[in-house]
């Protein structure tokens, strides 16, 4: 499939801006799990692209469940993505494409109107 392909199916206006995401895995979201820091490719409504940067990189796959945290001030966004794709970016570091599979309806709105916001400014 294409790159143009893949953009026709998405429901929501993607911004290519980067911003700071920290991310667990969902079943180890126990206190004390650590958490990675990376940050994204892309951010839409329905999910994002991020680099991975933790000790488990090379073993992600489709499918794999990550407990996120947008960084979207005043405070962050808060989410579960299941990991649609692994792949290496041209910049040679490996990233996920992930989906939103549980965020709360005002948290969704908040990413759509930052998003959005960013695309405004540049037009």
């Amino acid at each position: 499939m294409t790159e143009q392909g893949r953009e026709q199916k998405r429901s929501d206006f993607r911004t290519n801006l980067s911003y700071p995401i920290w991310y667990r895995d969902a079943a180890a979201s126990r206190p004390g799990a650590d958490w990675a820091r990376t940050l994204s490719l892309d951010l839409s409504g329905g999910g994002a692209s991020i680099e991975l940067v933790d000790d488990r990189r090379l073993s992600r796959h489709s499918a794999d469940l990550l407990e996120l945290q947008v960084i979207l001030p005043p405070i962050p966004v808060f989410a579960i993505g299941k990991i649609v794709r692994v792949f290496m970016h041209e910049r040679g570091v490996l990233c996920a494409a992930i989906m939103f599979v549980s965020i709360a309806p005002e948290d969704k709105d908040r990413i759509i109107r930052a998003v959005l916001n960013e695309g405004l400014g540049k037009a």
